[in-house]
């Protein structure tokens, strides 16, 4: 069976919810039948059928109960995190500035309207985060996310917030669109993008974008850590120019690979 989706296109529904059970799995980092039926709200012989398919590809594992992804998915995420640019290429550069300020680092990309982080290195002093490699994010939350935002045609900013909206994650979460496209002008004057306390209470972080000769947006570097912290490394010891220097790096490195 086929549908029409958002865009026009054409989409399989049994492949839809073979992705849902899929998503809910990991998710749950492991779950057992019920417990999928009752996150994807798909009839449990529906769910048992899509499992059993999937172990059979060898995509998920059963211990007892309980269905986990198999490790056939790390050949995927390795080959997708090798392809892209950004990784190779902001590898060193956000190490060199980790050791540096003693804070986390993080290297994002944007797709689909969301942003993923490609790269993450931390620092001696970084605090403990749920924030890795692959993981998602709404670009109006965090620094990085806005570093790109303000850097992209308004149109396309606009079919992001369209498509995703702007949850709040906190009371300081930017969640009118007018507010956050006069926060974006200032982001695009200054160069560099804050996000205090926006996606998590106490967390602050700084973002640069990292771009093409063209314009074009390929991601953004971002040091984050405790508000205080933070704010006092970027007064006293030039926080935001060593991470305009860690971007340029990062762009000239795209360049030549």
């Amino acid at each position: 069976m086929t549908a029409s989706d958002a865009n026009g296109g054409k989409r399989i529904e049994a492949v839809v919810k073979t992705l849902d059970v899929l998503e809910a799995l990991w998710q749950a980092e492991g779950a057992g039948v019920t417990e999928l039926t009752e996150r994807t709200g798909l009839p449990k012989s529906t769910v048992h059928a899509h499992l059993s398919t999937l172990r059979s590809k060898g995509y998920v594992v059963q211990e007892g109960d309980e269905y986990r992804l198999s490790l056939r998915f790390l050949s995927f995420g390795e080959h997708v995190k090798h392809a892209e640019p950004l990784y190779a290429a902001s590898d060193t550069p956000i190490a060199e500035l980790s050791a540096e300020v003693g804070e986390r680092v993080l290297c994002s990309t944007h797709q689909n309207g969301l942003g993923t982080v490609i790269n993450v290195s931390g620092g001696s002093q970084s605090f403990t985060s749920d924030i890795d490699i692959g993981t998602h994010t709404y670009l109006h939350i965090s620094a990085g996310g806005k570093a790109m935002l303000a850097h992209l045609p308004d149109e396309r900013v606009e079919w992001i917030i369209d498509r995703w909206g702007l949850p709040a994650f906190t009371d300081e979460t930017i969640t009118g669109r007018e507010a956050l496209f006069d926060e974006l002008d200032a982001v695009h004057d200054d160069g560099v993008a804050y996000s205090r306390g926006e996606y998590l209470p106490g967390i602050s972080a700084i973002g640069a974008p990292i771009l093409g000769n063209d314009g074009t947006v390929h991601g953004a570097v971002t040091v984050s850590g405790p508000e205080h912290r933070l704010e006092n490394e970027r007064k006293e010891n030039d926080l935001c120019n060593r991470l305009l220097s860690t971007a340029n790096t990062i762009e000239v490195n795209i360049m030549f690979s």
